[in-house]
């Protein structure tokens, strides 16, 4: 009896092991798709390659029905958080007096995108009759792709019209920010470009027993921001924890390029995922609506960022990146990358999921 009861408890442990081991070679399966993506893309010399490229190769492969079943949600924890720790690097005490600057010109980003996401919503339609307004304005939205998926559903709309358009807002939006952002600073005169801010050089750097705290207290701030829905909680969570930990001990963290490309790889892949065979098969309808529901979209954002430009001490490149509608961890990559101060272009698209997240939904309900 004893026997029998060991050796049942030593092959549940032993099929828990197994489980987890099939979990991970699964993700680096995928994770050395990814990377074959950014080899290519690095050796085209396309911007972001890290990102674009892993979204490209294991979008390929979801679609071609190769992408394995695996549980996510732990590395997307993972890749989210070591985000929020990347730009945490650039919280500062002169980041505060920053914010209060720019406050009023983040509420006019917000505001215009909310009504450009109206315009977008409209614009979809008139472009496809058949399709409910409710499903159109859900798919316009220039909100998360999971969040407006989820509104539609609790709406009872049609989720993968939503999932379609939403999906192509953001891969246009990321493959076109970096290149859109470059036509426009050299369209207009750099004469209003505020300095970036800048970390003090004089602060210490980080010991080796202080990156064990930062884990720490970066896993803590993911968890909690996460378990109160905060939007985009765990990038956010991580973020301001590390960012305050840096502030508190008066030292500053860095991190090598190559850890860099491994979570652009890494929110790829979970990006790559939503690529799936119903998206594929919908082109032939959707793929008309859905570009000009981008090109309205793209261009009722780069008319905010020159607004913006007018009004505020901020330089072209900046606004049209605060102002774009692709995802808030992809346009920090490509701030960093551009030169850009990823912490405010941050601000911005914060601001814009969290206003988007919590007003349209019920401007939505008070339309239809």
């Amino acid at each position: 009896m004893i026997c029998a009861r060991y050796g049942l408890r030593w092959r549940v442990f032993l099929k828990r092991r197994l489980s987890r081991l099939k979990q991970i070679l699964c993700f680096l399966f995928v994770f050395f798709v990814g990377f074959l993506g950014f080899l290519l893309f690095r050796r085209l010399k396309i911007p972001t390659s890290g990102l674009l490229g892993s979204i490209f190769a294991t979008g390929i492969l979801n679609a071609a029905g190769y992408y394995p079943e695996f549980e996510i949600g732990t590395f997307s924890f993972l890749a989210k958080a070591a985000t929020g720790v990347m730009l945490g690097r650039r919280i500062n005490r002169e980041l505060f007096v920053h914010i209060k600057d720019i406050a009023a010109y983040v509420l006019l980003v917000s505001i215009g995108m909310l009504v450009v996401s109206l315009v977008t919503g409209y614009t979809i339609y008139y472009m496809l009759p058949d399709v409910s307004l409710a499903t159109a304005l859900i798919g316009g939205a220039a909100g998360g792709i999971a969040e407006m998926t989820a509104f539609g559903i609790s709406m009872k709309e049609d989720v993968v019209t939503i999932l379609f358009m939403q999906l192509l807002r953001v891969l246009f939006a990321i493959m076109l920010s970096h290149w859109i952002a470059l036509l426009v600073g050299k369209a207009v005169p750099g004469k209003n470009a505020k300095p970036q801010l800048r970390i003090n050089t004089k602060i210490l750097y980080f010991y080796r027993s202080d990156y064990v705290l930062l884990a720490g207290v970066a896993f803590l701030g993911a968890w909690l921001f996460n378990t109160l829905k905060v939007p985009n909680g765990i990038m956010m969570g991580a973020m301001l924890a590390s960012g305050f930990l840096a502030v508190f001990i008066r030292k500053t963290y860095r991190f090598g390029l190559k850890a860099s490309y491994a979570v652009q790889i890494s929110l790829g892949l979970i990006i790559g995922q939503y690529v799936t065979p119903e998206v594929i098969g919908g082109l032939q309808r959707f793929l008309l609506p859905g570009l000009a529901s981008v090109i309205v979209t793209l261009t009722g954002s780069v008319t905010i960022a020159l607004i913006l430009n007018k009004v505020s001490p901020l330089d072209a490149v900046t606004c049209v990146l605060c102002t774009s509608p692709a995802g808030l961890t992809q346009i920090a990559f490509i701030s960093e990358e551009m030169g850009a101060d990823p912490l405010t272009t941050s601000i911005f698209q914060v601001c814009r999921l969290v206003s988007i997240i919590a007003f349209y939904p019920w401007i939505v309900q008070a339309i239809v």
